[in-house]
């Protein structure tokens, strides 16, 4: 029996031995200047192997460690949610015009101050995005970015990273970069799940499915006890932007299928997001 024991401790210790050297071994190079890691274009999340997926966890996992160890306050939101924005409807497009100023003067506001603890984190993409990387660059940064392979970085074959960060085009002017540093994910999967989990706090601005499939992962995650609990806000006015998601919550309720307090209790919402700045001082201890 003692030599049993013996023989597993053994397999044990080669065994996280060997994990810690492919950890090290692991190749985290980025091919453009403004991040860390730039994992490859492989096409849909189908074509990856265990080995992509393997490499996208370990050099997040580095990048969050060594350099940003407490984490990021992470800035959600639409895509489509622009500076100036032009629909059919006169009141949404003001409401979201304000929007996208709120949110960066938010983040302008937090990183002029609080950068050091906690940068600002955004998807690295346009829209409300856009917003929180501006504010952050504004403010002198830093401004990270988390995304993957969308839009014009896809047009290749083998994916062109130079275009995975979004830059900002002024209506006069030459385009600026307003990512500092940040990953480009091989796996749009890790890729969330790392912008969840790296994350101290949460600010969720209005968005499309995309924004909601963060809002209900997030929250079914500390709901069911898997992921640790950390400040999240969902900002906006809740009759302009969010009728919707408090109706779906309301027939949740209605059906049994959900609990209010175990859900609601999980958010603050807050109808101007420059009252979220107090709200992270606070929560965050600072």
């Amino acid at each position: 029996m003692n030599q049993l024991k013996s023989l597993i401790v053994i397999i044990v210790l080669m065994l996280a031995t060997q994990t810690a050297y492919a950890d090290e071994s692991t190749n985290c190079q980025s091919s453009i200047a403004n991040a860390s890691y730039t994992g490859p274009y492989l096409g849909v999340e189908n074509n990856l192997s265990n080995a992509d997926f393997y490499r996208d966890l370990v050099c997040a996992s580095r990048f969050k460690n060594k350099k940003y160890p407490k984490g990021f306050v992470t800035i959600f939101g639409s895509s489509r949610i622009s500076e100036s924005n032009h629909s059919a409807n006169s009141v949404i497009d003001h409401a979201n015009d304000l929007l996208y100023q709120q949110i960066y003067d938010l983040a302008y506001n937090w990183s002029k101050h609080y950068a050091k603890q906690y940068p600002i984190l955004s998807g690295a993409g346009p829209g409300i995005m856009e917003a929180a990387s501006r504010g952050a660059t504004k403010a002198g940064g830093p401004s990270i970015g988390y995304t993957t392979y969308y839009g014009p970085s896809r047009n290749k074959k083998n994916g062109d990273a130079s275009k995975a960060f979004w830059q900002y085009r002024p209506k006069k002017g030459k385009t600026q970069s307003i990512i500092s540093d940040g990953l480009i994910f091989s796996s749009v999967a890790i890729r969330e799940g790392f912008m969840i989990s790296h994350s101290a706090a949460m600010v969720f601005a209005p968005g499309g499915t995309g924004t909601e499939w963060e809002i209900y992962q997030t929250i079914e995650q500390m709901k069911s006890g898997q992921l640790k609990q950390v400040p999240i806000y969902i900002v906006g006015d809740k009759k302009i932007h969010w009728q919707s998601l408090y109706s779906r919550l309301d027939d949740m309720v209605l059906r049994g299928t959900i609990k209010r307090h175990e859900v609601e209790s999980l958010f603050v919402h807050v109808d101007n997001p420059k009252d979220v700045l107090k709200l992270l001082v606070k929560d965050l201890k600072l």
